[in-house]
């Protein structure tokens, strides 16, 4: 089966023609990889510049590359135009060659943009031909709804010449066979003359540009209340959340929870209630209170709020002592008519149960949000969740790409969830430390840091799965000149713990202090897990250790006997990055 890009996409998003081509595009084999709606920036005269898009782009490592064009509907051309029919809605489309709006003259655009990428990656010398050269790029169309047949003589001349590169209805008889044929016409087999080094460049520089357009990009401090990366039914979500009094909402890490919870507090607000929003991190609290100031609602974490409301002076960090201290606020003095708690699962039982019945005595709302996968699995569930009148699942994840989902789903032993739409960026990173881990780390931020990746330093936390004294960074206060601080600065890395930075996220994820109880003890996979879900574009995992100690990790793991680094890659689908 071919390698698609993006690996997971919502498929019913795609149009009809579009998908019976990916599907025909699937059953290609496996040395074939196909890029899907491919977008890049066209520049034209002066500073003008403008966003292109090809339906495909096909490539083979000894065939060359296609770009492929799909318009569904039936086709006809008369006078000097195209005209595409909608078949269910009658909808006509014209699509004038002389304009390049027809689907050739937009093949032929993205071929001449994939040929000077290729040119870049290597330029001619006196003893070889530049890579555009030596890896043709061509163009082909397809128009899956209809036969051309005899049609194809009354097309302008360019459709005429490059017959054998226009497919039809009929094309998909022949299965994998169609695309070979184009291929076979241009003669492509004998022009190919690269190495399998050079290939991967031409993939990696494909994938990158690809990436760029794909991946989450936008943080989410910026995207304020537009939700733009929520799916209709999340947003739609909101509406239907309005209409109810009590609710808990289940949402793996990176699904929105988060976003959905601070919204709905916010429209709360603007009716005009007052609205306690909860959460347990006191991290993700100040950045709640800081970032999203709304009408109406007070944003408090556990301690914080008990510490306003009651008279305790106990150590509120002991949960028998912080509940006995919540129980004796009066609810008589708790102005607040509605309850929005995040991160539910971090909360003693009776600490969510008691805002749930103050709610309920108030007549106002009671949301819990809440992810599973962050609590040692135990036979009961609790109660606020069972005696739940709503109960909902949240199906986006707007965080996290496929890899970095699979890499935090497989730490703690969780096939991921098939249903969970997300995007596809680039693979874990997983790099093997011995010695002094600072010098790693220095190649590893001048690589992040970089024209290549070109990521600034408040793109990048780097997280502990120990705590802060005990961790590889304790006492580490700059790299390469690099501030590292342990709170979030526009200028400075962040370095904090895992529990500590549980319900945020940062385009870099860096993991440390990873050792064999990441792997074996339930509480320590699950913070491993929060660790790795935070990333929403790039994660690292950075092992440091002599070989005694990887193979203490390995052997935590179970399964069999691999190679020590190998089997750690493995578990954490990753790949292994060489800072040597």
């Amino acid at each position: 089966m071919a390698t698609i890009y993006p690996i997971k996409e919502d498929l019913s998003e795609i149009p009809y023609a579009e998908l019976k081509v990916y599907e025909a595009l699937e059953k290609l084999g496996d040395n074939f990889y196909v890029f899907h709606s491919v977008q890049w920036l066209k520049k034209t005269k002066k500073w003008a510049a403008t966003w292109k898009e090809n339906d495909f782009l096909i490539l083979n490592r000894n065939l060359g590359a296609i770009v492929l064009e799909v318009k569904g509907g039936d086709i006809d051309y008369t006078g000097t135009v195209f005209h595409q029919v909608n078949t269910q809605t009658n909808e006509v489309s014209v699509l004038d060659p002389k304009k390049k709006k027809d689907p050739l003259s937009q093949a032929i655009d993205g071929a001449y943009h994939y040929r000077n990428v290729l040119e870049k990656i290597c330029r001619a010398t006196e003893s070889k031909l530049a890579l555009d050269d030596r890896f043709p790029v061509e163009v082909a169309v397809w128009f899956p709804g209809c036969e051309i047949g005899k049609k194809i003589e009354k097309f302008p001349l360019a459709y005429r010449e490059a017959a054998p590169a226009v497919l039809d209805l009929e094309s998909f008889k022949k299965g994998p066979q169609a695309i070979y044929d184009v291929f076979d016409f241009y003669g492509s087999r004998n022009k190919v003359d690269i190495s399998d080094d050079e290939f991967k460049k031409i993939i990696d520089a494909i994938a990158s540009d690809f990436e760029l357009i794909t991946a989450p990009s936008i943080k989410k401090d910026e995207l304020d209340h537009a939700f733009l990366k929520l799916t209709q039914e999340q947003t739609g979500l909101l509406d239907y959340l309005s209409e109810q009094r009590v609710a808990t909402i289940q949402g793996v890490a990176g699904t929105g929870k988060t976003l959905i919870a601070k919204e709905a507090a916010r429209r709360f607000g603007t009716d005009g209630r007052k609205v306690l929003f909860l959460c347990f991190n006191k991290f993700l609290y100040l950045y709640l209170k800081k970032q999203y100031p709304y009408e109406n609602v007070t944003y408090y974490n556990i301690h914080t709020f008990v510490s306003q409301f009651s008279e305790s002076t106990e150590d509120l960090s002991d949960k028998e002592k912080r509940a006995e201290a919540l129980y004796s606020i009066s609810w008589d003095e708790i102005p607040f008519d509605d309850v929005v708690m995040d991160e539910a699962q971090d909360f003693v039982d009776d600490e969510v149960v008691y805002f749930k019945d103050f709610a309920k005595e108030k007549d106002g709302r009671f949301f819990a949000f809440y992810d599973k996968n962050q609590v040692v699995l135990t036979d009961k569930v609790p109660e606020w969740i069972e005696g739940s009148e709503c109960r909902l699942l949240l199906t986006k994840n707007c965080r996290n790409t496929y890899e970095i989902a699979l890499t935090a789903y497989n730490v703690i032993d969780v096939e991921l969830n098939q249903k969970i739409q997300m995007m596809n960026g680039e693979k874990t990173s997983l790099t093997f430390i011995k010695g002094n881990p600072m010098s790693k780390l220095v190649k590893l931020l001048s690589l992040l840091m970089g024209d290549e990746r070109g990521y600034e330093s408040n793109d990048i936390v780097i997280l502990s799965l120990s705590t802060e004294k005990e961790s590889i960074m304790n006492g580490i206060n700059k790299i390469s000149g690099v501030p590292i601080t342990r709170e979030k600065t526009n200028s400075s890395i962040l370095f904090t713990t895992a529990k500590k930075f549980k319900g945020l996220e940062s385009r870099v994820i860096i993991v440390v202090d990873i050792n064999e109880e990441s792997f074996a003890d339930e509480k320590a996979k699950r913070n491993f897990y929060v660790a790795c879900s935070r990333a929403t574009q790039s994660l690292f995992l950075m092992v440091d250790g002599d070989e005694e100690k990887i193979k203490h990790i390995a052997d935590a793991i179970g399964g069999a006997n691999f190679a020590p680094k190998g089997k750690i890659a493995m578990k954490t689908q990753s790949q292994i990055l060489d800072l040597n």
